[in-house]
């Protein structure tokens, strides 16, 4: 169709604009912990790895499931944690903790 244009500027997921517009309110930040990490670690990854908190010094605990997927994560984790913290526009993750274990809540 002429006359019709794709909006300008940065592509934006569902993900990312859930972090962001659930982060400020203290009972959705774990919503949009798990949404920005989800984004930061990417489609593939975030199906076999799932944040599931924060320590006291600001780790977030990841499950992971399988060694070698905990591995992979645990050699991710500098731009993991940037990416989520960028998301969540605050410095939320200083670390992970990621055990091996079963993906269900």
């Amino acid at each position: 169709m002429r006359g019709i244009r794709a909006p300008r500027g940065r592509r934006r997921t569902i993900a990312s604009l859930l972090a962001e517009t659930l982060s400020p309110r203290e009972e959705a930040r774990r919503a949009a912990l798990a949404a920005a990490f989800a984004e930061a670690c990417g489609q593939a990854l975030s199906r076999e790895a799932a944040v599931r908190g924060v320590t006291a010094d600001g780790r977030l605990i990841v499950v992971a499931r399988s060694a070698d997927w905990a591995r992979q994560i645990e050699a991710l984790a500098g731009p993991i944690c940037s990416k989520v913290n960028a998301r969540l526009r605050a410095r939320v993750a200083t670390g992970l903790a990621v055990r091996v274990g079963p993906l269900a809540p």
